[in-house]
């Protein structure tokens, strides 16, 4: 029995799953060899893109709405030059008022696209007419942030923080963001009246939408930070007095206590728009709103029967997480009042279920599960979402990726690319990988130095990952350690460090 039990150890240890990927970089570890492999070979693959199987993708979005998710891959590693094209790219961006831009926004407008005002949706059943984007502004400042606090890039903050200020002025005065929640003037978000207004493009959000002012909280928390670099203490006040504002309004606005999670948007009459939009809420809860007994009314929402997927391999399905990369994008069909066709098949929209934005999955959003979680020390139950995702990927012959373009449309599991936002058009898929490091081992950089608020499931004794901190690759390993009892050991070889702190606090590696 033994020698069956030890075959059966070395067979899962050494031939699990069936993602053929390289590991090209090894940048995270673990006690567990496989949890180890399958990270590494996921970043390879969705993080730098070095491993490109039989895929073209590109690992950046390189277009201001990817912003923010660029930096949150690339600004902690100094692979292949990766971080220094993330930061160049910030300068391409065209915004009105800067190097001569011109367009029928105002001064301070991120372009929708690298080359157009607008976004590209000028087909379909809206003819000519493209939609603008908003969700891009707050991400150019939070994508600053993230590249500054891990180079310390001072000449870098010194020559972009105009153009932030000029991108927040946009937000606090044309979208009367100084009242708490920026509003789309342009779009009232009644739904025959509307289009698109964010990354999340066949649903027709506006006004106050609740996506765009989520991730505005983190911006101004970003900028007030940026701002006391160099002393600027009145612009510092002002920022974090406005993020102050929006925690209380996002709460008042979007918060619906009979459902127990927030709405989509609220249109100009002051309804609610909410077809259970999963991804809202779970980024709400991991950039720091809302409050314990909101978030566990999320998580007890998404653990309750959802509406049946209409289409595909879970037709039926009641499962919010029956894609297991992530959960579903919303528990609800998007009302049809409220969806924009504009790249609906001839045949016209798909069922529930068959498409990213209504029923259908992406990748991304297990990075703020994880995160969400986290923030309330649901760590078992984050560590699952991330090891259910990654075993999803190593045990497919194709490790998730499609290619459309070869008419590989479909994973193993029957799953099509619409339903699955893996790999292209999806670059942003590898920030799952990076709740690991912000997560699990706890590694994020602020503006005074590093902050390490390690998080170990029961199942790991160790955790590490190497990181890029002001040009210095430093390897920082967490470890579970019964003296002093029930503490974690930091432990930092490059600079001789290794320090006890116990669950629930936190490191702070302020010089180097």
């Amino acid at each position: 029995m033994l020698s069956i039990i030890l075959l059966t150890i070395f067979f899962h240890e050494n031939f699990a799953g069936k993602c053929p990927s390289q590991e090209y970089s090894t940048p995270f570890n673990s006690s567990s060899s496989i949890l180890t492999k399958q990270l590494n070979a996921f970043w390879s693959i969705y993080g730098n893109c070095e491993e490109k199987l039989d895929t073209n993708d590109n690992c950046f979005g390189d277009n201001p709405t990817w912003a923010e998710w660029d930096s949150l891959k690339f600004s902690w590693n100094d692979r292949n030059t990766y971080r220094d094209h993330g930061k160049t790219t910030l300068f391409r961006f065209p915004i009105n008022g800067i190097n001569g831009t011109e367009g029928e926004m105002s001064d301070g407008f991120v372009w929708s696209w690298i080359d157009s005002e607008r976004w590209p949706d000028a087909r379909g059943s809206h003819g000519h007419v493209a939609s603008y984007h908003f969700d891009q502004l707050p991400r150019f400042t939070a994508a600053i942030y993230q590249y500054y606090v891990w180079t310390g890039d001072r000449i870098f903050l010194q020559s972009i923080l105009p153009r932030a200020e000029l991108v927040m002025n946009f937000l606090i005065s044309n979208m009367n963001g100084s009242s708490g929640i920026p509003i789309n003037m342009i779009n009232d978000g009644i739904s025959e009246n509307s289009r698109p207004s964010t990354y999340m493009d066949q649903v027709k959000s506006g006004w106050k939408d609740a996506w765009i002012a989520l991730t505005f909280y983190t911006a101004l928390n970003n900028i007030a930070a940026l701002e006391s670099v160099f002393g600027n203490e009145t612009k510092r006040k002002f920022y974090q007095s406005l993020a102050d504002k929006l925690n209380f309004a996002f709460d008042d606005i979007f918060w619906n206590e009979t459902t127990g999670r927030y709405a989509g948007w609220v249109d100009r009459n002051g309804n609610q728009h909410d077809s259970g939009y999963v991804f809202i809420n779970l980024e709400a809860i991991a950039r720091g709103l809302g409050n314990r007994s909101k978030a566990d009314r999320i998580f007890d929402w998404l653990s309750h029967p959802a509406d049946p997927i209409l289409i595909g391999p879970h037709n039926g399905s009641t499962d919010v997480y029956h894609n297991i990369v992530a959960p579903r994008t919303t528990t609800e069909n998007v009302l049809q009042s409220d969806w924009d066709g504009w790249s609906d098949p001839d045949e016209g929209r798909r069922p529930y279920g068959g498409l990213v934005e209504s029923g259908g999955t992406m990748m991304w959003l297990t990075y703020y599960d994880v995160m969400a979680r986290l923030r309330f020390n649901y760590t078992d139950e984050a560590f699952n979402i991330l090891n259910n995702m990654l075993e999803r990927v190593d045990n497919d012959s194709n490790c998730l990726t499609f290619n459309y373009e070869k008419g590989r449309i479909r994973d193993d599991f029957g799953e099509d690319f619409v339903q699955i936002g893996s790999n292209f058009p999806f670059p942003e898929s590898g920030i799952a990988a990076i709740s690991f490091l912000h997560g699990f081992v706890g590694v994020t950089a602020q503006i005074d130095g590093l902050k390490i608020c390690p998080q170990l499931p029961s199942s790991l004794d160790f955790v590490q990952a190497q990181v890029n901190y002001i040009g210095v690759t430093l390897t920082i390993r967490v470890s579970k350690q019964m003296q002093p009892a029930s503490s974690y050991c930091i432990t930092i070889p490059e600079r001789q460090l290794s320090i006890d702190i116990f669950p629930g606090t936190c490191y702070f590696l302020t010089s180097l």
